[in-house]
């Protein structure tokens, strides 16, 4: 008996923010985010659209925004304070 590939989830209280740079103001990609808290990483099955040209890189000013991350929860984009969000909900 061989077990069933792991699904990704998107969580049922995603909404869509939008990411975008903090050095030029580029709209980097749109995000289905989960839960109250920010954003903290990023998961690929979860990108709506993608702004970029996947290379992790702001097409305008050439900034690298964020970093891949493996196993330990599953692969992930770990952001370091270099993009802002628009669309979470605040406290």
């Amino acid at each position: 008996m061989s077990a069933a590939p792991a699904r990704a989830r998107v969580p049922t209280d995603a909404r869509t923010v939008s990411v975008f740079c903090a050095g030029c103001r580029t709209r980097l990609l749109r995000y289905r985010k989960g839960g109250d808290g920010g954003l903290v990483k990023i998961r690929r099955e979860r990108i709506a659209e993608d702004f970029t040209d996947g290379d992790l890189r702001c097409p305008r000013c050439g900034q690298t925004f964020a970093r891949e991350r493996g196993p330990g929860g599953g692969p992930a984009f770990l952001i370091g304070g270099k993009v802002f969000t628009r669309g979470l909900r605040r406290r």
